[in-house]
């Protein structure tokens, strides 16, 4: 009782703490709406430019745009290492599904040629066939490497099967076939389309004078143009995946991978934290059923999105020759039921909750206030809320809801393997 007293304690002050580090807010004429996050106490500047928009936008056959858009902005290592050598500072880049962010920094000394190089590039991009050429290569390389991962097909597969030509179906940053397909006019039209200033947000964390900063993002990044209309992210729902299982093969040598999954829910569904709770619980519980020997090869994960959301059961890293292809999938088939259908305790809830609560309040606070625009949440307090009144009730329900849903089943196994199949 003290135990879980203690960690109720530890969760509200890591809440307290979100919550008080509440930033100042600016918007400029654009619509760029900008966060300010001062530590006087940092040596560094640090800026987040996140836009609102993500590969879910991929023109279907030509997956991969919005990555490339992404890469484009900074386009080789020149531009890259410009951060780190000059302004003692560092760049990372991500895109994804639901947005493409850059985030920047440098010494504090540098702050104002780190807005104006930033600005400039995502203003002013050089998008042509020569700058196109090289950035397209060097993400055909990355995404030909991910093909000889097993995990990473069998993850795509399952999405596939589960979600068909839905945007959260496809890869990601495409695939060779679909990057080869994609000219410089399609990175032009997204741009337009997506990568305007009131589609973005900028956070600003460290140390800075704010009055300093206000002035220069409004001379900076005034004058990136608005976008002549915001495209929704509506998308025709998924039909209901095949219930038959699909094999693929895997590209390593006698290693298998298991999946299933069912559509979970979106960041800002009611449902989600329930949602996460029940993947965590369900997680324990196959580990627990596991030979010793594979517990850390079980993982249930529930990936939240703008549009609805995944949970997915996996199996990795499986020695294809060390049983019958049949029987592991009957025989891990046959746990997921059993823990899909067992009632679920106050002891397990309790742990779970606790365990989900504590990584969600722990995690960065910038990313928290940008994910209230790119997922359209009410507030930091009210996502937080969300997590903290979630009942065992909840929960129950959500589980009632996932065990009737259609599932999407992939093996990949060793070629040898699925031809003899």
């Amino acid at each position: 009782m003290k135990k879980f007293a203690f960690a109720a304690v530890l969760l509200a002050v890591a809440s307290a703490g979100a919550l008080g580090q509440t930033p100042r807010q600016e918007k400029l004429l654009n619509g760029l709406k900008v966060l300010m996050f001062p530590d006087p106490a940092a040596n560094r500047v640090e800026v987040t430019l996140r836009v609102h928009s993500g590969s879910a936008f991929d023109p279907q056959g030509k997956e991969g745009v919005m990555t490339l858009l992404s890469e484009i902005i900074f386009p080789n290592e020149a531009a890259r290492s410009f951060f780190r050598e000059d302004l003692g500072g560092d760049l990372e880049i991500t895109s994804n599904f639901d947005y493409i962010q850059i985030k920047a920094s440098s010494r504090p000394d540098q702050m104002l040629a780190l807005l104006e190089t930033l600005s400039t590039a995502v203003s002013n991009p050089s998008i042509d066939k020569e700058t196109l050429d090289p950035v397209r290569d060097a993400v055909s390389k990355e995404v030909a490497a991910s093909m000889k991962d097993a995990a990473f097909l069998a993850d795509r597969a399952v999405a596939e099967r589960l979600f068909g030509t839905f945007p959260y179906g496809r890869y990601e940053s495409g695939t060779p076939g679909s990057l080869s397909n994609i000219d410089f006019a399609d990175i032009k039209l997204a741009y337009d389309r997506f990568f305007g200033a009131d589609n973005a947000t900028l956070a600003m964390r460290g140390n800075f004078d704010q009055t300093t900063a206000v002035r220069a993002m409004r001379r900076y990044f005034g004058v990136w143009n608005k976008l002549d209309r915001k495209v929704p992210a509506t998308f025709r729902q998924p039909d209901a995946p095949a219930p038959a299982l699909k094999m693929i093969p895997s590209p390593e040598e006698g290693r298998s991978e298991i999946r299933f999954a069912v559509r979970g829910f979106a960041r800002s569904d009611a449902d989600l934290p329930a949602g996460m709770i029940l993947a965590k619980i369900y997680q324990d519980r196959l580990r627990a059923k596991a030979p010793a020997d594979k517990r850390d090869s079980v993982f249930v994960t529930h990936q939240a999105n703008l549009l609805p959301g995944t949970l997915v059961f996996a199996i990795k890293n499986i020695r294809s020759d060390s049983a019958p292809v049949e029987g592991g999938k009957f025989e891990a088939g046959e746990m997921l039921m059993q823990v899909l259908n067992e009632k679920i305790s106050d002891a397990e809830f309790s742990t779970a909750k606790s365990a989900v609560r504590s990584a969600h309040s722990a995690s960065d606070v910038v990313t928290q206030w940008l994910d209230l625009d790119t997922y359209r949440i009410a507030s930091i307090k009210s996502d937080q809320t969300a997590f903290a009144n979630v009942t065992l009730a909840d929960v129950q329900r959500v589980a009632e809801k996932i065990k009737t849903a259609p599932v999407a089943t992939v093996l990949a196994v060793k070629p040898a393997a699925a031809e003899k199949k």
